[in-house]
């Protein structure tokens, strides 16, 4: 009896095996938790991931924005002092730098797919898993609900592979999105591009396509039709924004500033 159920047993464990490949101290060793310290002395949190041997990380450009010191936390317990390089106000992106030689970096690949599952790990080494939901031009959404500190969080596939930065819970409903690593190379503005933004009332761009944007109207109709107060809230600043840009009150990037502050604002209430 044993030698007729000894092929099954073994193809049971093969399988299993394959497919148990996410390791979590392999995530643990690239994933590094961001303190930063602002201009105005307030305190952010968030999450990298190292890039390199020779200290180069990714987390979300808004994790960072304003900073006047940031502080980076291994797995381990050591502290680095952090300088920033290289952002993508567009893409929430920005690289960091640590001083040292050699370390733990995550590889990353640009292969995904719809359903596939993955792992985020926040800094604070809390675990969650969900599924690729939708694919988007420039990253994905998954059905994962985050909590504060997570965003510039790693998300990998079954094999420890990079495949997205975690940036934002989405207005969706129990949604996240993250940015693909094929957007990585959009990081080419030096931080001082932020100073910039800042003068945009200069800047004469009264775009409103995205207004009549067949895909964006599609998703603001079906959310119109929410109880959430939140997402009313973010659906009645969109359609005064476009008013005003219409009527020349507003540039179109002032716009897009005063909606994605106020995004961030509403979804931490």
């Amino acid at each position: 009896m044993i030698k007729k159920f000894l092929p099954c047993i073994l193809v049971t464990l093969t399988l299993y095996a394959s497919q148990e490949t996410f390791h979590v101290k392999e995530a643990e060793a690239v994933t590094y938790k961001v303190k930063v310290l602002t201009n105005n002395n307030e305190h952010n949190d968030g999450t990298a991931v190292a890039l390199s041997r020779s200290g180069k990380l990714i987390t979300a450009f808004h994790v960072i924005d304003d900073y006047k010191s940031i502080k980076l936390i291994a797995n381990s317990g050591k502290e680095y002092n952090a300088t920033i390089g290289k952002i993508s106000v567009k893409n929430d992106l920005a690289f960091l730098h640590i001083n040292v030689k050699d370390i733990s970096y995550a590889h990353f690949t640009e292969q995904k797919k719809l359903g596939e599952r993955v792992y985020v790990l926040s800094s604070d080494n809390l675990l969650l898993s969900a599924n690729i939901a939708q694919l988007k031009a420039t990253g994905i959404m998954l059905n994962l609900d985050t909590k504060s500190g997570t965003s510039g969080g790693g998300v990998f596939d079954k094999e420890n592979k990079l495949i997205a930065i975690l940036l934002r819970e989405d207005i969706l409903h129990d949604t996240s999105f993250a940015v693909s690593v094929s957007q990585l190379h959009s990081i080419t503005e030096p931080y001082s591009v932020r100073i910039d933004k800042k003068s945009i009332a200069l800047i004469k761009n009264y775009d409103t396509s995205y207004c009549h944007d067949k895909t964006e109207l599609t998703i603001w109709n079906k959310l119109a039709k929410s109880h959430n107060l939140k997402v009313q809230e973010l659906h009645a600043l969109f359609l005064g924004l476009c008013i005003k840009v219409g009527h020349h009150d507003l540039t179109t990037d002032q716009a897009q500033l005063i909606f994605e502050n106020s995004r961030k604002r509403v979804l931490r209430k």
